[in-house]
């Protein structure tokens, strides 16, 4: 059985990725160790859940990315950082608790898209930050925190 557009159930099924931030119990913690993939293909849908641990969500390291993505981001106790690539235009819609979703992307112009991400937020006491991928500037780097 196929859909309208020709694709199996199982076809369906594999583009939609769910990205956990469990890092006490898997993400280094007790049962993992390895280290993270960089570069993947990105699927349409996507669910972000930081609870207990961040997500970081790579687009810009992916390998293909489709031309509409849609996020659902779930900032429940720790923060989602979506790193988006040049010339991708963001959608923001959902809910947050006194402002935490921070756009920190340009407005793309139509003619210059390359790909848009519709991002469904859900923050609570997290924040989701999205922003250009690049190199962290010294000042915003984990190890010079004090």
């Amino acid at each position: 059985m196929t859909d309208a557009g020709g694709n199996s159930p199982q076809d369906i099924r594999a583009r939609h990725r769910w990205l956990l931030g469990l890092e006490p119990i898997f993400e280094g913690g007790w049962f993992h160790k390895g280290a993270r993939a960089r570069s993947w293909d990105v699927e349409k849908h996507l669910t972000a859940i930081a609870l207990f641990g961040d997500v970081v969500v790579d687009l810009a390291a992916a390998q293909k990315l489709p031309a509409h993505i849609e996020l659902r981001a779930y900032a429940l106790l720790r923060d989602i950082d979506v790193l988006l690539p040049r010339g991708t235009a963001v959608e923001v819609t959902g809910r947050s608790v006194d402002n935490h979703v921070k756009l920190e992307a340009p407005d793309i112009p139509v003619d210059r898209q390359t790909a848009v991400l519709r991002v469904i937020s859900h923050a609570i006491r997290g924040d989701i930050t999205l922003r250009l991928a690049g190199p962290a500037t010294p000042s915003s780097s984990p190890l010079n925190r004090r």
